[in-house]
C-alpha cells in the first residue's frame, strides 16, 4: 500500500498497560482511505485497544501511530478532540443516552459542532430516515429494540458525515438477520466514501459482506499487514 494513501499508519506500535500486560506487540499495518477492514481475533487479541487507539481513548507505548495526519503519541486533548470531530464510533453496548430522545442522541455530534437548530433538524431526519427509523425521532431509546438502538447509534456515528467509523462489535448482541442488516448500511457508508473499521467475532458476515482482514493474535499481527 502506498504511504501517500494511508489514512491510518502504525509502526512497530506498542500498547502495555500500567499492570505490565502487553496488549499490542508491534503492530506495523496501513489502512487506507475508502477501505472496508475487519479486524478480527480471538478476545484478548487487541482489537478493541486498537480501536480505542484510533479516536484517542488510550494513547500507545511506544511505535507511530498517525490518524487521519494526527501523531496519536504526541497530540495533545485539543488535536484529540479535533480528530473525534472527523471520526463516527459505534459500540456494541449503543452507549446512547436514554434520558435523551432518538433525535437527541443523533443530534449531540452535530451540537458539538457547533451546528444551528434549522441546519441541524433536516439532517438528524435525513439520516434517521436512511437507517429506518424516521417514524421514531421523538421515542427514547429503552422502547426500542436492540436491532433499533444499534440503528440509532449508526445514524448518531454518521450524522456529521465522518471520514472515518470506527465499528466495535456492532453486531454482538443481533440475531443473524439483523446483524446484516446493520452491515448492509456500512458497506453502503463505504460505498460513500468512508473508511470503515470493523471489529467483530461474527466471521460468517465476511462471506456476505466482504472486506479486508486484519487478524490479531495475542497482540501481534497475525494476517492482513501492509
Amino acid at each position: 500500500m502506498s504511504v501517500d494513501q494511508a489514512q491510518i499508519q502504525m509502526q512497530r506500535l506498542m500498547l502495555r498497560y500500567p499492570s505490565g500486560k502487553t496488549a499490542l506487540s508491534g503492530v506495523t499495518l496501513n489502512i487506507n482511505q475508502g477501505e472496508f477492514v475487519y479486524l478480527v481475533g480471538e478476545s484478548g487479541a487487541g482489537k478493541s485497544s486498537l480501536l480505542k487507539m484510533f479516536y484517542g481513548g488510550i494513547r500507545p507505548s511506544s511505535g507511530t501511530l498517525m490518524v487521519q495526519g494526527t501523531d496519536m503519541r504526541q497530540a495533545g486533548d485539543p488535536k484529540v478532540r479535533e480528530l473525534r470531530r472527523h471520526t463516527g464510533i459505534i459500540f456494541q453496548d449503543h452507549r446512547l443516552l436514554f434520558s435523551r430522545t432518538v433525535f437527541e442522541n443523533v443530534a449531540l455530534p452535530l451540537r458539538v459542532q457547533g451546528w444551528k437548530t434549522e441546519r441541524l433538524i433536516p439532517r438528524v431526519r435525513k439520516v434517521l430516515s436512511y437507517v429506518g427509523l424516521g417514524d421514531r425521532l421523538w421515542s427514547y431509546p429503552e422502547a426500542l429494540s436492540g436491532g433499533e438502538q444499534q440503528r440509532v447509534a449508526i445514524a448518531r456515528a454518521m450524522t456529521a458525515k465522518p471520514a472515518v467509523i470506527l465499528a466495535d462489535e456492532p453486531t454482538g448482541n443481533l440475531d443473524v438477520d439483523t446483524a446484516r442488516r446493520v452491515l448492509d448500511y456500512l458497506m453502503d457508508l463505504n460505498r460513500q466514501g468512508a473508511t470503515i473499521i470493523m471489529a467483530t467475532h461474527d466471521l460468517h458476515l465476511l462471506e456476505s459482506h466482504p472486506g479486508r482482514v486484519i487478524q490479531l493474535h495475542a497482540g501481534s499481527l497475525a494476517r492482513g499487514g501492509s
